[in-house]
């Protein structure tokens, strides 16, 4: 007869989950099945903590058992943490945090109190343990290797020329591919360990010297690639160019980089985090999360501008015996007077909430001239296939969408979850692994826009995001594309205009591939012979590979490089890069392929040349926003009628909803007020009395008069407010009113308007309510990267992005 299930609430709860934490304690025994207890941790008691992989749900599940109060509970885990746990039995590790046991996954007020706690809990550890997995593709051979050859480093440089040791990198290169690098949680895990250490199967390493190879490995391979000369020479590979692939861009060369500059140390021995969280989100786009809210909730302790806002709550203020609403404010005031700013930890929202309210925290704190980069920039996880609403191919069927669904619940009235086509996914992103899983490869160009601060380009010149932004959501209804009645969209009303069209389109280059009809489109060379200052600029996105301004020796490169390439064929790039006898030309090629890699070379209806996104369709608009650093390509969907006059009854509704909310708090406030004055009158009573005198009644009389009527007033004014604001700029509603939509929580604050030289008519700007957009993505334009744009003098207008 089996034991019972074992249950967190029932026989390990904790009172206060912000602030406690469980230990799992290990029994040493040689018994086979793991036996252990769960208890509570008290202040001072050393812990280990264990940092693994999660891997795929379809994994066998083992029991361990869990002895409390003398009864034998069982324990549902994945195989590959009942091995682990049977390793750190050997390894005498005995008492250790275990994120799966440690917290009960089931209930997400507990997980949202202790998702805020793990920078401290493993912090506070005495070591991080890393569990990789088993024994298997020569990993001891790497770990060996790390510790007696890559770290000695007076044969360094014998070591990367040696031609016997093709095995040994071989066997490096696949323990730093193993799905541990590519976990999300583990940035923060290894960043604030204070030691920490690797096991492999019953081998283990430091961190630091793990890390310090894979730093050594990358340097060596990105900037000479000698060690791959190594392997290239190797029969047995096959004689293989580029056998490691982008090892720059490997999810474990990310982690040593960006963990080894995330913190300065201050004297004291304390640290300040050097990176925002647009920047992490953006830059580990390599890093999977079982979870996908995770995949900015893992990064919110270790970021220099967010606190996972539960650490409030635990705050001495909290303790005060003062109302709940200055309480609220106090610490409200106290937050806007730090670099760090709390940030909503909630697993309960829906997905596409979850990605929404990152792209507001994004947009509302970095530089408002690139404040929109951020909607260019591949950053969330794919979601699992068949979730796309279109049933067609977009290059067939210019009327299917790009919704997808997020499989993501909502409240049966708020219509099916799916993401806006703002919210560009990884499947953008620059590299991936190949389909072996053994190299990292190039799958897509690199983005125009640079990671936050950086700024490559200035499309908009000066240009800032204007008072008009806002963002929306509803449910969509009525529409004559039925396959999105009853879908949840969320809307971005942005400022800007239309640069331009797209007349001629050409085939995408694959796998870096200059085809002969981009040759032809270009007019690739002029009377006298020379090749076109537009097409040489295009092909390399007008920038060097770092983003500075190409250097003067890139036409006469690419010149060079194309002579080489049969007479009106296409060119293989990379032939030129693995087998050419030119090395500088190589790293040209190289910025080439980072540029066009899957995009389409266009013609726009002016005449400029440029690059465009794969989906990119012929008439798409060429647009610049305010505050976004790149021209992007947006798509015109028309509304129906009916589907105006819906919006704007939810519009209303949200109205109606968001104003009784504000009324019953303002009721609240007044009623604590008065129960609190009753409560000082009660108590001064019974003391000394104070005589009065007639002025100090009449005082107190109008001051006690005073605070409705103020009340009222504020409550007239913002309702005065609200009638005039909330209907979106330009939509028709029941009012006809335009202005600012439905204030929703994350809103940034109201900005101030921008002066715009340019506008001589002061009328506020309304988006056509029967028209929205696709954002297909960002896009190079010959000529308009810098501001020159501007000079076209172009009316602005409001876009509604879905």
């Amino acid at each position: 007869m089996s034991a019972p299930q074992f249950s967190h609430e029932q026989l390990c709860p904790l009172a206060d989950p912000s602030k406690e934490l469980r230990v799992l304690e290990i029994i040493e025994n040689a018994h086979h099945v793991i036996e252990c207890r769960l208890v509570k941790n008290t202040e001072g008691q050393k812990y280990n903590t264990l940092s693994w992989c999660w891997g795929s749900q379809k994994q066998n599940i083992k029991q361990i058992r869990i002895i409390q109060s003398s009864q034998t509970y069982e324990f549902s885990v994945p195989e590959s943490l009942y091995i682990a746990l049977q390793e750190l039995r050997i390894h005498r590790v005995l008492r250790i945090w275990v994120d799966y046991v440690c917290i009960d996954q089931s209930n997400f007020n507990e997980k949202n109190n202790q998702v805020p706690m793990m920078a401290k809990i493993y912090g506070d550890a005495e070591c991080v343990y890393v569990w990789l997995g088993e024994k298997r593709d020569d990993s001891e051979l790497a770990m060996s290797f790390i510790r007696d050859r890559v770290l000695s480093l007076g044969d360094f440089d014998r070591l990367i020329r040696d031609e016997n040791t093709v095995a040994e990198w071989r066997a490096l290169s696949a323990l730093i591919k193993r799905p541990w690098f590519s976990r999300r949680w583990i940035v923060q895990e290894i960043a604030v360990a204070r030691t920490a250490i690797i096991l492999c199967g019953p081998h283990k390493i430091k961190w630091k010297d793990l890390a310090d190879a894979i730093s050594l490995f990358n340097e060596i391979e990105t900037g000479t690639r000698r060690i791959s000369e190594v392997m290239r020479a190797d029969r047995d590979l096959g004689h293989i160019p580029d056998f490691f692939g982008e090892v720059s861009a490997l999810s474990a060369t990310k982690l040593v980089e960006v963990t080894n500059n995330l913190f300065r140390q201050l004297s004291g021995n304390g640290q300040q985090a050097q990176f925002n969280l647009e920047y992490l989100v953006s830059t580990f786009t390599m890093f999977d999360a079982s979870e996908p809210r995770d995949t900015i909730y893992a990064l919110l302790a270790i970021a220099r501008d967010t606190i996972p806002v539960t650490t409030l709550k635990t705050d001495a203020i909290r303790k005060w015996t003062w109302p709940d609403f200055i309480k609220q404010k106090l610490i409200d005031q106290l937050a806007k007077r730090t670099a760090s700013k709390p940030y909503n930890v909630d697993y309960g929202l829906p997905l596409s909430d979850v990605y929404v309210q990152f792209i507001r925290w994004a947009v509302d704190r970095s530089d408002k001239t690139s404040a929109l980069d951020i909607i260019c920039r591949p950053w969330a996880p794919q979601p699992a296939p068949s979730g796309e609403v279109n049933d067609a191919d977009e290059e067939s069927d210019p009327r299917a969408h790009w919704r997808v669904r997020t499989k993501s619940s909502r409240p049966q009235d708020e219509g099916e979850d799916t993401l806006p086509s703002w919210i560009p996914t990884a499947a953008r992103a620059a590299f991936g692994m190949d389909g072996t899983g053994q190299k990292m490869t190039r799958k897509n160009a690199d983005s125009l826009v640079g990671l936050p601060p950086e700024r490559i380009y200035s499309a908009a010149g000066t240009r800032v995001l204007t008072e008009n932004f806002r963002i929306e959501d509803g449910v969509t209804k009525f529409s004559d594309d039925r396959r999105l009645n009853e879908l949840h969209y969320h809307s971005m009303f942005v400022e800007g205009f239309v640069l331009d069209h797209v007349r001629d389109l050409r085939y995408p280059s694959q796998q870096g591939v200059i085809p002969s009809d981009w040759l032809k489109l270009a007019r690739r060379r002029d009377l006298d012979g020379e090749l076109s200052d537009e097409f040489w600029r295009t092909i390399v996105a007008d920038r060097g590979p770092t983003g500075g301004n190409a250097p003067r020796y890139y036409p006469r490169l690419v010149d060079h490089a194309l002579r080489q390439g049969v007479q009106g064929d296409s060119l293989n790039t990379e032939n030129i890069v693995n087998w050419g006898n030119c090395t500088i030309v190589g790293e040209v090629l190289r910025r080439v392929r980072s540029s066009i890699w899957n995009r389409k070379m266009m013609r726009t209806e002016n005449g400029s040349f440029g690059l465009a996104p794969e989906l990119t369709q012929r008439d798409d608009l060429i647009c610049i926003l305010y505050g976004c650093s790149v021209p992007v390509l947006l798509r015109k969907f028309t509304k129906t009628q009916a589907e105006v006059e819906e919006e704007d009854r939810q519009r209303q509704r949200k109205r109606e909803a968001l104003q009784e909310k504000r009324e019953k708090e303002a009721a609240l406030k007044i009623s604590q007020i008065w129960r609190d004055r009753l409560a000082t009158r009660k108590t001064t009573s019974s003391g000394p009395q104070q005589p009065s005198t007639p002025g100090r009644k009449r005082k107190a009389a109008s001051t006690a008069g005073s605070t409705p009527s103020r009340k009222k007033q504020r409550r007239r004014t913002r309702s005065s407010h609200d009638d005039t604001t909330d209907t979106p700029a330009g939509s028709s509603s029941t009012s006809g009113a335009p202005g600012r939509g439905p204030a929703q929580d994350g809103d940034s604050p109201t900005r101030k308007p921008v002066d715009d030289p340019t506008k001589t008519d002061k009328t506020p700007l309304k988006s056509d309510p029967y028209t929205y957009y696709q954002l297909i993505g960002e896009c190079y334009v010959d000529g308009m990267m810098n501001g020159e744009a501007l000079s076209r003098l172009q009316p602005s207008m409001i876009f509604e992005m879905r």
